[in-house]
């Protein structure tokens, strides 16, 4: 069998003396003359001769048989061109029980290419990725046996050639050989020279092996933990440069250690340590922020983690899902960063930020904080300041479950008397206009439950907010902003694909009334060629993002591909704008967005519902409340759910503090309803009779007549004393029924008698 001049001086080095008829050099080194020959035929690439080429299958001498004969047959027939003719082999070469060793030498002789080849012909395409699949797992498997990687480590010492091949091993071995050389540096029989060439040695692996290196940081060896730091820095990968910040900065390591992490941040940055852009704090802030934004890319999920093993001394690995590995770093660098700086602010922010997401991440959103009341207690101990920019960051971010729990959080700590002092809104009432659906109810509940007694920016958006999730919620919304119709309408239909509710509007003016005025909106898109009307793309994204009701929403900027490139100035301009290229599919356009928007299960609407109406009544339940007054304007929302099972009872208790004819009537028709239960009509009937005390008879007068007549027919005691208790009402107050034919247009609040005192238990 033919054997490319590579593999064959290859194959003479592992076999001398026998097979090449050489003698080795001293300690087995490889002549120099077979090195340079090696890499000279290396860079030839040359074919193998046609001659040695097997024979077609109708002139095999011998049928193939073992795993190496069969791929010698598949390889010869896929590049003539017969691969039908290799798929009897194939479906034999895939049932085969090869053995790891036997697949490497298969793709060390005929190359990865011979298997990749397979996906070029309809014949073989369909084994070509399961292939691909199989070898990289034996390759993985083979590379990183224990024997193997040892027998390199000890190559390290050598030669230089057996220093070179040895080098070569343990990169195929990937991090896994980082804790055979961390064994080796602490033998305590090894020698000064030998423990130099095997730390050198160390930074001559590639950036596979930067992990684990990142974990011996973490020794209590000085000698070892600056050995990992100097590897680091000569491997080049310059994501290790937040990890050797805390070592080159902290006054707890070992001199030796921070001159090692200096060094090798100055190789990594090209900046010395002393003169780098940011402070210590800062770069180790940023780089938790961006494990908490999802900005580092990982090779797999679950991830790896290796960590430093103190009973073993080597690194370990870990294996962790995505978003635990993720806080994990995140954690970590924040931790640091506040090591050296205690009252960084950014630092104690990233640090509850990912405490909160971590936690809520492994008990679940609707579990947290009733399953881990630890953490959610020590970050309400961090105190109003860093919840409050947790919360600002959380909504920036897009993560509406974690902007929920800070907005709970900041709620408990917030100083009522400070809402209305600042005279700017409170991050609380900043929520209720997030596009968050979790974050702006955690929002109004916060505001409720603080009870304040004067008015405040955004206080008059609680009880609308409150209102909207009291009814069935509707599907988030996105805005499409573009004069051009046929343009916008295409997005819009992708928009809606993905599960938004889209709106699109030609003009600027109406495009951003459109975003400000629905708080359901969670998405804004405005197209970069916007002419049609008043306002252009500027005008657009300036009022967007100087509204307090839109400042918050993710704004795209859509169109061709240089639109980043020639329009660059606009995300400096406006910050948080992004820029989307027009897309063709609205899968496609998932993959830009990052997702679909979040929907609330059919369990979590009914939940919001009912809370938000037992909020309402509460609510009513406080005249000098400052939401107290918003009530009326949300009497068609407390109308649906007064016919909603799970909001009817909080509805009406709301519904008898609203001055509105359509609310008592909405009442009185609950109270009429024989399909009700007799405790909702009953509740409701209490509620009517208080209303009516307070407001006067708003009712119609057919309703009033219906009212007599079920209570002179009603055998139920408890109902029949609630119907006297509206009757009652009815008979103290004036005008009489005659004066209110039909609906009643009387004005909501100008119908209270003047000449008659409220009953006694009236609270005003």
């Amino acid at each position: 069998m033919w054997r490319s001049p590579v593999s064959l001086l290859g194959r003479c080095y592992e076999a001398l003396p026998n097979e090449c008829g050489m003698q080795r050099g001293r300690a087995g080194t490889v002549p120099s003359v077979l090195v340079l020959m090696a890499v000279a035929l290396a860079g030839l690439n040359l074919p193998a001769p046609a001659l040695a080429q097997a024979p077609g299958p109708e002139s095999f001498a011998q049928e193939p048989r073992t795993p190496t004969e069969l791929w010698s047959a598949i390889d010869y027939l896929v590049r003539t061109g017969q691969s039908k003719k290799a798929v009897p082999y194939l479906e034999t070469f895939v049932k085969s029980q090869t053995d790891d060793t036997t697949l490497v030498e298969i793709r060390d002789k005929y190359g990865a290419g011979s298997i990749l080849r397979l996906a070029d012909q309809p014949a073989t395409s369909k084994y070509a990725q399961p292939l691909v699949e199989r070898l990289t797992a034996a390759v993985r498997r083979y590379t990183t046996q224990p024997e193997r990687i040892a027998q390199a480590v000890a190559g390290l010492t050598g030669t230089t050639e057996e220093q070179a091949y040895a080098v070569a091993r343990l990169k195929e071995a990937g991090p896994y050989a980082v804790p055979f050389l961390v064994e080796s540096l602490q033998h305590p029989e090894i020698t000064p020279e030998k423990r130099a060439l095997l730390a050198r040695n160390m930074g001559r692996l590639d950036r596979t092996a930067v992990p684990p290196l990142l974990a011996v940081l973490d020794s209590s060896d000085p000698r070892l933990a600056a050995d990992a730091a100097t590897a680091l820095g000569l491997i080049g990968d310059p994501r290790a440069v937040p990890f050797l910040t805390y070592p080159a900065s902290a006054v707890k390591f070992p001199p030796a250690v921070r001159e090692a992490a200096q060094t090798a941040i100055g190789r990594l940055t090209g900046w010395s340590f002393v003169v780098q852009p940011h402070s210590p704090a800062q770069a180790l802030t940023e780089a938790a922020w961006s494990f908490h934004r999802h900005q580092v890319e990982f090779p797999s999920d679950p991830v790896a983690v290796w960590v430093w093993d103190k009973d073993r001394k080597v690194p370990v690995p870990r294996p962790m899902r995505l978003g635990e590995a993720e806080g994990y770093f995140g954690l970590q660098l924040a931790s640091e960063a506040l090591l050296l700086q205690p009252l960084d602010l950014d630092a104690h922010t990233a640090s509850v930020s990912l405490s909160l997401e971590k936690a809520i991440d492994r008990a679940g959103f609707n579990s947290f904080p009733a399953q881990d009341q630890g953490t959610f207690a020590s970050a309400v101990a961090a105190g109003p300041a860093v919840l409050a920019e947790v919360l600002r960051k959380a909504i920036a971010d897009g993560k509406d479950g974690l902007a929920a729990v800070a907005a709970t959080a900041l709620g408990q700590v917030t100083d009522r008397a400070l809402l209305s002092r600042t005279g700017h809104p409170h991050p609380l009432a900043e929520a209720l206009s997030a596009p968050g659906v979790r974050v702006q109810f955690a929002a109004a509940k916060a505001l409720v439950e603080l009870a304040p007694t004067q008015p405040f920016p955004g206080s008059s958006r609680v009880v609308p907010t409150l209102a909207r999730f009291a009814t069935s919620q509707r599907p988030p919304r996105a805005v499409v902003i573009d004069g051009n119709p046929n343009r916008g309408n295409q997005l819009a239909g992708s928009l809606r694909a993905l599960g938004y509710e889209t709106v699109l509007e030609t003009s600027g003016d109406q495009g951003f009334r459109a975003a400000a005025e629905s708080a359901d909106v969670e998405l804004v898109v405005v197209s970069h060629a916007q002419a049609h009307g008043a306002w252009n793309p500027i005008d657009i994204l300036t009022n967007l993002k100087s509204d307090a009701r839109t400042a918050n929403l993710p704004v795209y900027i859509y169109g061709p591909l240089n639109l980043e490139r020639d329009r660059s100035s606009l995300l400096a301009s406006f910050p948080g704008t992004r820029f989307l290229v027009q897309p063709v599919s609205a899968a496609i356009l998932e993959t830009l967005l990052g997702g679909r928007p979040a929907k609330l299960t059919a369990a979590e609407r009914a939940g919001y519902a009912s809370e938000a109406a037992s909020l309402l009544a509460r609510i009513a339940g406080q005249p000098k409340s400052p939401y107290a007054a918003d009530l009326s304007a949300s009497e068609p929302e407390l109308t649906i759910a007064l016919n909603q099972p799970e909001t009817s009872l909080a509805a009406s208790s709301a519904l008898g503090e609203v001055p509105n004819p359509d609310a008592q009537q909405s009442l009185a028709d609950v109270v009429l309803d024989p399909s009700r239960s007799v405790e909702h009509r009953r509740t409701s009937a209490s509620q009517l009779a208080r209303s009516i005390q307070r407001f006067g008879p708003l009712v119609s007068a057919d309703q009033e007549a219906q009212l007599a007549a079920e209570f002179r027919a009603e055998a139920d005691p408890q109902f029949r004393t609630a119907l006297e208790t509206v009757i009652g009402a009815l008979r103290a107050q004036s005008p009489t029924p005659a004066t209110r034919p039909g609906r009643s247009t009387r004005p909501a609040g100008a119908s209270v008698p003047t000449t008659l005192a409220p009953p006694a238990n009236h609270q005003p």
